[in-house]
């Protein structure tokens, strides 16, 4: 019984190696489902972002650059939070959904955007709408902006996420 599932158990890390591999994107898998080029640029960006009817998202976006800086893919997680004084943080994530895709980045009148455009057959229904865009602040901060390319004014909220790499 032990060996059966540890053939299972290698066999299945076996796969996702292969499936990585089979992306076209090289073949070095993080452990998080993420695969691409050795030397390929990460960024990855976390917050808490407002919500309508739930105490909040949180929104954890990985951006892989392409060789050329220029764009890449991005994965984005959409997990719907509530409080929890249990829990690291003192929330819990409730729902989560994941949407996969291109980014591709932006000038205008000066300022640095990320534009997300999602690609429906590796996203979950749910996820973000796109394309999505997010204001480039600094090196270590990215703000997700309305429909109309703008950040959102409404007082007391944040729509900031920070770099955690």
């Amino acid at each position: 019984m032990k060996k059966s599932i540890l053939f299972i158990a290698a066999g299945l890390s076996m796969l996702g190696m292969a499936a990585c591999a089979g992306n076209g994107k090289g073949g070095n898998c993080d452990g998080n489902g993420s695969c691409g080029k050795k030397g390929d640029k990460v960024e990855v960006y976390t917050g808490i972002l407002p919500a309508a009817d739930a105490e909040g998202f949180r929104y954890t976006l990985h951006l892989q650059f392409d060789d050329d800086d220029k764009d890449g893919d991005y994965k984005l997680i959409e997990s719907v939070i509530e409080t929890d004084s249990t829990a690291v943080g003192g929330y819990k994530d409730v729902k989560s959904f994941v949407s996969e895709g291109d980014f591709y980045i932006k000038q205008k009148d000066g300022k640095t955007y990320y534009e997300l455009k999602k690609d429906q057959k590796d996203s979950q229904l749910g996820s973000l709408d796109t394309p999505a865009y997010f204001l480039v602040d600094s090196d270590s901060t990215i703000t997700l902006l309305n429909n109309d390319m703008e950040v959102p004014t409404a007082p007391g909220l944040n729509y900031t996420l920070k770099r955690t790499n």
